[in-house]
């Protein structure tokens, strides 16, 4: 066997102990700490409205975790958009995307976007966005791997001084 093919071998090996199933409301504490994990911050209030919003507004999100021998790994957030921001097609943005620090380089990650570019597939989304900071190495190299490259959009933003807002 070529080192290439066993190479995918041990890749599907891996995937495969790797269960993606949508979001509850009971992972509220593990999506936290997933991504406590990547940001270096608790967000309990950010992820409890995101999870309140998959659970009420399932037509505009698609919230996935990712298994591992029964532990909630990794987690992946995305909204969908029907011509927001002047865009005609259908588009999804990842507005979180994590795993567990002790998961890493196991295809936590790869399982959750593909099972997210297989739910988007069947909802007819053509384009799938995302941000990320510019110095995030490591999740820059990962969305290069899934396909990702830059947009033809350009994010822009503006500090704005609260104590001076004309400023």
């Amino acid at each position: 066997m070529r080192a290439e093919d066993q190479a995918d071998s041990n890749s599907m090996e891996m995937m495969d102990r790797v269960i993606v199933r949508t979001m509850r409301e009971d992972d509220l504490d593990a999506v936290v700490a997933i991504d406590a994990t990547s940001t270096g911050h608790r967000r309990p209030h950010y992820f409890k409205r995101m999870l309140e919003r998959t659970v009420k507004e399932a037509d505009f999100q698609i919230s996935l975790v990712a298994e591992v021998d029964g532990v909630v790994a990794g987690c992946v957030i995305a909204t969908l958009f029907y011509g927001e921001y002047g865009v005609l097609e259908p588009a999804a943005s990842i507005d979180a995307v994590g795993v567990l620090q002790e998961y890493r380089r196991q295809h936590v990650a790869r399982a959750l976007v593909r099972q997210l570019r297989l739910n988007l597939s069947a909802l007819r989304i053509e384009t799938l966005r995302t941000e990320v900071r510019w110095d995030d190495f490591e999740l820059l190299r990962f969305l290069k791997s899934e396909g990702f490259a830059p947009g033809t959009r350009l994010c822009l933003e503006r500090s704005i001084d609260p104590t001076n807002p004309e400023s």
